[in-house]
């Protein structure tokens, strides 16, 4: 990693993503220990599937545009893309980001469905309708 080019957001992205996907994990194991079980076992495989394979792209598209030159902090014209590389290499960008930020949706559909699902069950449990 040289210069001031997006590979350095890319380094950035990479790591913290990594520690996501843990954080991620950790979650899905300790919600049905602690009484809230995780319904729709197809999403919570394929939510991290979908989150890592979009920061894998938006990662890519970041260290691909950075070995063309394009610069980090700057926006518009400034960022130069003025070759169909550093318009790919952003595009495919912009599209893992957004394919990273629906599996970072989902994960917040899945946690929140197990939380209210035990409240749910406990009101029923106790006579609740």
């Amino acid at each position: 990693i040289s210069g001031s080019n997006v590979t350095i957001p890319a380094h950035y992205h990479g790591s913290i993503v990594g520690v996501t996907l843990a954080m991620m994990g950790v979650c899905y194991a300790l919600l049905p220990r602690l009484g809230y079980p995780l319904r729709h076992a197809k999403l919570v495989i394929w939510q991290p599937i979908l989150y890592a394979t979009g920061q894998l792209m938006h990662v890519g598209g970041l260290v691909w545009s950075g070995g063309y030159g394009v610069q980090r902090k700057v926006a518009g014209s400034e960022q130069a893309l003025d070759s169909i590389e550093r318009v790919l290499g952003m595009g495919l960008m912009g599209l893992g980001g957004l394919i990273s930020s629906i599996g970072g949706l989902l994960f917040l559909v899945i946690v929140l469905r197990a939380l209210t699902g035990m409240q749910q069950h406990a009101h029923e449990a106790e006579g609740g309708q």
